[in-house]
């Protein structure tokens, strides 16, 4: 009911989308989704919604803002939505199922935990789930604290979920599909050793060797000219595997 991946969406039991378009509406349901069971004091919303100096008027605004939230998400009742006042701050009461950031999150804990315990196969479908949720960064047209906050910690997330179906689909033999996958990996994020490693492996397993020597060279040059380092001794000794022809 609440997809906060990509650009902000509220739907109804049926899928049908409910209309949250002022902007204040929507970080305001931003944070409350962000913040399960907790209760968010005012003085903090009118910090979010005007971070350098609150007008006059913006309690009574934000008393405004979240009346007409309430109202707009009254028809989820039902789901067992509720935005609730406390004290001098509010909550919004909803099942992690109807939002999409929790059941992502979820999806990746339980496909770490899987690969962790040798459940490659069953990793592997976890994380495609979570993978397959992911719209786009968290909210890219909220601008508040809290939003900016969490998209940088999911970002990250979802980074090492995609990392770690690679590394599934890795254990399950899967190379040739895997080896698309982290060439756009390493591209968009050159910096990451981990990736490259995985690449390396992968290429060097299909014994693709010059292609595998070829990427880590790329990866050597990125490290140096932009970072002024040398790749991990890990990486120099996967290197000298691939060098010496080792299987893998």
């Amino acid at each position: 009911m609440f997809q906060l991946l990509g650009r902000v969406a509220v739907l109804d039991g049926e899928g049908r989308p409910i209309d949250v378009r002022a902007a204040k509406q929507q970080a305001i349901l931003a944070v409350l989704v962000l913040r399960p069971g907790a209760v968010i004091g005012m003085d903090r919303l009118m910090t979010e919604l005007w971070p350098d100096e609150p007008p006059a008027t913006a309690r009574a605004s934000l008393q405004t803002y979240v009346y007409r939230l309430r109202r707009t998400l009254a028809p989820l009742a039902a789901h067992g939505v509720d935005l609730l006042t406390l004290g001098n701050g509010y909550t919004l009461v909803v099942p992690d199922r109807a939002v999409d950031v929790r059941a992502f999150e979820q999806r990746c804990a339980q496909g770490s935990e899987a690969l962790a315990a040798g459940s490659a196969a069953v990793a592997a479908g976890l994380l495609r789930e979570a993978l397959d949720l992911w719209r786009g960064p968290l909210a890219p047209e909220i601008d508040v604290e809290t939003v900016r906050r969490e998209r940088r910690r999911l970002d990250q997330v979802q980074l090492t979920a995609s990392e770690l179906w690679v590394e599934a689909k890795l254990q399950l033999g899967l190379h040739d599909r895997a080896i698309p996958e982290l060439e756009c990996l390493v591209e968009a994020h050159p910096f990451r050793e981990s990736l490259w490693e995985l690449l390396l492996r992968a290429l060097a397993a299909r014994g693709r060797r010059a292609e595998a020597l070829a990427a880590y060279g790329r990866m050597r040059d990125i490290l140096s000219t932009e970072l002024g380092i040398e790749p991990a001794d890990h990486l120099r000794r996967r290197h000298q595997d691939i060098l010496r022809g080792a299987s893998f």
